[in-house]
């Protein structure tokens, strides 16, 4: 019997982390890592293969061995249980709101930190996005557009604040008069 992890649904936690115990014939049972729940029998559009270590975060979902919705959701919880509410997949940023302050991830310093880094070489920020699209601008001579997208409460205009800020706290005495028209340009983090 093949003992690789497998993420399995559940409507309560959306995804459980088991192995395969047996291939019945309505489908696959899959006995939870924590033996005090019991097997489930399930399907297989409804089983993803897991990582190897379950514990493992990646600041790129890209860069995990298997990409699926329940190792792309065990990534981003797992970074939020350590404060990291940035996660990309690829050149697009996944973020989570926190519900309250975290230290430093907006202060003078971080915004410094990231004027002129590639994306990528710097943990996962609302600021790289920014600061890679401003960049973009003046390389490629051509208008770059910010997606912010996001139901609602899951922080949208929190994080168009952000990019503002940053834009305007790097770039802002070279941009005329956008911190005169934009309040927001002259918040301070």
């Amino acid at each position: 019997m093949d003992q690789d992890k497998v993420w399995v649904g559940d409507p309560k936690a959306g995804f459980i982390l088991g192995r395969i115990v047996e291939f019945a014939d309505d489908g696959p049972v899959v006995q939870p890592l924590d033996r005090a729940l019991k097997p489930v029998l399930t399907t297989y559009d409804r089983m993803y293969p897991a990582e190897e270590e379950d514990k493992k975060e990646v600041d790129d979902n890209c860069s995990l061995m298997y990409l699926n919705e329940a190792t792309l959701l065990n990534n981003v919880k797992l970074r939020y249980a350590k404060d990291k509410i940035y996660t990309y997949v690829a050149n697009i940023l996944v973020a989570v709101n926190p519900y309250s302050d975290i230290k430093e991830l907006y202060s003078p310093g971080t915004i410094k930190s990231y004027q002129g880094k590639s994306l990528g070489t710097m943990p996962p920020h609302v600021f790289a996005i920014a600061d890679k699209a401003f960049r973009d601008m003046k390389v490629l001579k051509k208008s770059q557009s910010v997606i912010v997208s996001g139901e609602s409460g899951a922080g949208k205009t929190e994080s168009t604040k952000h990019i503002l800020n940053y834009l305007c706290s790097n770039f802002g005495q070279t941009a005329g008069s956008l911190r005169k028209e934009n309040p927001e340009c002259e918040s301070n983090s």
